[in-house]
């Protein structure tokens, strides 16, 4: 990535054409993700490649439209952080949302070599009194 903002648009891009490799050069070898899903978190990138590919690959026929709002990005020097609501839709192939998500993003990136890649990745969505996430939300 040349610039921060590259992340949500290549993000994005790399879901929708289910890309993995595309999806992987966004985060360096020593990432540290916080996720929602299973383990909670992955520590490096041959760990995080595993989540993408089960996830990506278990798409079968199906699509994910990834939708980032409310996008915040601060840079200093070689660090930067950002941060975003993104929605997950499944979209058949005949373009219906079959079923969709939101989540909390945030990202902490560092440059080397005039490249970004993201060294945290952390994901959230707030709970309800029955401890539960709630994965619609305003």
């Amino acid at each position: 990535m040349k610039q921060l903002e590259d992340y949500f648009t290549i993000y994005k891009q790399a879901a929708w054409d289910k890309d993995i490799e595309r999806m992987m050069g966004l985060y360096d070898d020593n990432v540290l993700i916080y996720d929602m899903w299973t383990n909670g978190y992955q520590t490096g990138l041959a760990e995080w490649s595993v989540a993408i590919k089960d996830w990506l690959g278990s798409l079968g026929e199906e699509n994910v439209n990834v939708l980032f709002e409310m996008i915040e990005i601060h840079e200093g020097g070689d660090i930067g952080f950002g941060s975003a609501l993104i929605t997950y839709q499944a979209i058949s192939s005949d373009n219906t949302i079959l079923r969709s998500m939101r989540n909390r993003i945030t990202i902490g990136f560092r440059k080397e070599k005039d490249m970004w890649k993201v060294i945290h990745q952390h994901t959230s969505a707030p709970i309800n009194n029955e401890l539960v996430a709630i994965l619609n939300f305003n």
